[in-house]
């Protein structure tokens, strides 16, 4: 083969890895512009008015309609390979990326046997009225409590294997399971962000939970919910009583870290603790050391450690 002929076939060759190039990127392009599309029409951003504090709520529910014909026209594919793709993919980075606890709902799949009721309840869901409710709820609280990280509200139908309505997966991720619509919504949604705010602030790699540190955490959201709603929030279920018998129970769990313990302390229902034991419990300690310290500002406590507010609370004398 001559010089020319070399040349050419060479030229051919890179022209050919050029095309294939260029047809990956506009490939990957397409994909891309797919995903902003879908995420602009599921998006709702808005700002606190007064401190220009970003906020962003992702109705992810929006998208199972279309996962829900692609499982049925791809009765081969993996209803999982297809949720990850439809739903997760689209939503990833806004809901889950660099989520710093463990993201459970990634892994959960609906069954077909549940696509028409699901169909139902998202055909019953009133986009602007969650982004009113949600908007002022996170309006009030950051007014009490700021953060500069923006905080993402993603919305998905209602999920058995998640026993709360909403749940805080990291710093600015908050994750919503509507069932039906309450006056609950508002206090729950400044109790997660206050979970947010504390995990932005005070949470490291490092950082292995404890029993104490779960029952003060939702001692303090729970406090703070009060603060921003007074008449709607959780501490109707507050047991005022010290009953010695549960406190034994639970005492042995507070230096725990094992998931299993400290779930059976907090959401009670088993063991022979009343439900939502660990959140009675925990606002009583709180509440035990603001009446101590009732001069303290929010952002003050909301920075003390678990084992400063229990011990300087004088919490366990209740049980002596």
């Amino acid at each position: 083969m001559n010089i020319a002929n070399k040349a050419l076939v060479s030229f051919c060759i890179l022209l050919l890895i050029f095309i294939l190039s260029a047809c990956e990127q506009t490939e990957q392009s397409y994909e891309n512009t797919i995903l902003e599309n879908e995420q602009q029409n599921i998006s709702y951003s808005f700002k606190n008015p007064n401190t220009g504090q970003e906020f962003n709520i992702i109705h992810a529910y929006l998208l199972y309609e279309n996962y829900f014909a692609t499982v049925k026209d791809n009765p081969d594919e993996s209803p999982y390979k297809l949720y990850q793709q439809e739903i997760i993919k689209t939503i990833y980075e806004a809901c889950f990326e660099d989520a710093e606890l463990p993201v459970n709902a990634l892994e959960w799949t609906p069954k077909e046997s549940d696509f028409d009721s699901i169909e139902n309840q998202i055909g019953s869901m009133n986009k602007d009225h969650l982004n009113e409710v949600f908007e002022e709820s996170l309006v009030k609280s950051s007014g009490i409590l700021s953060s500069d990280k923006k905080t993402t509200v993603c919305i998905f139908p209602e999920n058995e294997r998640f026993p709360s309505d909403m749940m805080t997966i990291g710093s600015g991720k908050i994750i919503v399971f509507y069932s039906k619509f309450d006056n609950s919504y508002k206090p729950g949604m400044s109790h997660e962000y206050h979970h947010s705010v504390w995990i932005r602030k005070h949470y490291t790699e490092n950082y292995f939970l404890t029993g104490l540190d779960h029952l003060i955490m939702e001692g303090k959201a729970m406090m703070f919910e009060t603060l921003v709603y007074p008449q709607l929030n959780s501490t109707y279920y507050i047991d005022e009583r010290f009953n010695k018998e549960y406190w034994s129970k639970i005492e042995p769990y507070l230096e725990s870290v094992a998931a299993r313990e400290i779930h059976e302390m907090k959401m009670g229902g088993s063991n022979g603790l009343p439900s939502a034991y660990g959140y009675s419990e925990g606002y009583k300690m709180f509440r035990s050391y603001l009446n101590l310290h009732p001069n303290m500002t929010v952002e003050e406590w909301t920075s003390k450690s678990p084992e400063e507010i229990f011990e300087e609370g004088n919490y366990k004398a209740n049980y002596e």
